[in-house]
């Protein structure tokens, strides 16, 4: 048995462990590499100064967009509620056909007067800070609530001022009429520039509260 044992053992072959071949050549084996948290930076593709010049350019490029929007429609207001004022204190026509004898239309040409002044300053503002650069981070609540409280008086004096108008049309079409008509139509239309003068204030507000939480 053991002369069998002797024999079995020297016919089998003996196992010998060969290396793995050398890696080919440009290529190495980072052995220190391991697991890393996340930090928020990112170790592979750290930040250049190709991205931080490309990000700062495309904020200046929406914020000109921005203010150049803003302008367009605080211009467009100032605009369409003058006529609308020049056309409420036209009608002076006598008898029945005086604006002053109706509040309805007191409450138009005062409305209109007040949109017309706020816009034509906030346009001129609007304009001077895009020359100059200048930024809007410390008046921003102040152009979102001013916005809203000239729509709102531009739009609580057109509504006013539609059945009154819609009655007398219904009686007769005159001058008078024809112009409240006009009056109005323009009111409501400042009213929605300011509104979307608004919102863009509104989304400014929002953007900046979030740029500046931590996360």
């Amino acid at each position: 048995m053991a002369a069998m044992a002797v024999v079995t053992s020297s016919s089998s072959p003996a196992y010998v462990a060969k290396q793995p071949p050398p890696p080919p050549p440009g290529i190495h084996h980072n052995k220190t590499a391991g697991y890393q948290s996340y930090n928020g930076h990112n170790h592979m593709y750290p930040p250049t100064a190709t991205t931080t010049t490309t990000t700062t350019t495309y904020y200046w490029e929406e914020r000109r967009a921005l203010d150049g929007i803003v302008l367009a429609l605080r211009a467009a207001a100032a605009l369409l509620s003058f006529v609308a004022v020049a056309l409420v204190a036209s009608c002076r026509h006598g008898d029945w056909m005086e604006f002053a004898r109706y509040q309805e239309y007191r409450y138009l040409l005062g409305a209109s007067l007040v949109a017309c002044l706020y816009s034509a300053a906030q346009a001129f503002r609007s304009l001077r800070r895009m020359r100059a650069a200048a930024s809007t981070s410390g008046s921003g609540i102040l152009h979102f609530a001013g916005d809203q409280v000239v729509a709102y008086l531009l739009i609580t004096a057109a509504s006013a001022a539609l059945p009154i108008t819609i009655r007398m049309r219904s009686a007769v079409i005159n001058i008078f009429t024809d112009a409240m008509v006009a009056a109005i139509s323009l009111a409501f239309a400042a009213f929605a520039a300011l509104a979307f003068s608004a919102i863009i204030s509104g989304f400014r507000i929002s953007a900046a509260a979030a740029a500046a939480q931590p996360y």
